[in-house]
């Protein structure tokens, strides 16, 4: 049996792997939380805002580590046994279904340890263990 991971990186990297349709939003939502990056020249105010580098050097930094994140998630889920357990971390964790309610050909204790199997592949690929 392998070792239980810290509370807080197993926490951790469940909230990461449950927000995974969240983060996929995220990235196509970025630039336009951030507005346009070219300025037109024209003042908005009379304060001194963030230029447009410093907007795109955020911007950059923030689509970075989501990209990071979303493609932790892809590869532990990658590396998941078979089809089947594919299916149940994309129910369970991703669409938030109760274990009780899959209809999978496995069992409610192999489900629980697909589940932290899972997790710690993400804590792996995340660079956390």
């Amino acid at each position: 049996m392998t070792e239980r991971l810290p509370n807080d990186i197993y926490r951790q990297c469940t909230a990461i792997a449950k927000s995974y349709y969240a983060m996929l939003r995220r990235r196509q939502e970025l630039t336009d939380l951030y507005g346009p990056l070219l300025v037109d020249g024209q003042p908005k105010s009379n304060s001194t805002g963030k230029t447009a580098a410093q907007k795109a050097e955020k911007l950059i930094a923030l689509q970075s580590r989501n990209d990071y994140k979303i493609k932790a998630v892809e590869q532990a889920w990658a590396r998941m046994p078979d089809i089947a357990a594919r299916n149940f971390i994309k129910q369970n964790v991703f669409e938030g279904t109760r274990m009780h309610y899959i209809n999978l050909p496995i069992s409610i204790p192999t489900m629980k340890r697909l589940r932290s199997k899972f997790i710690r592949f993400v804590a792996e690929e995340l660079g956390e263990i």
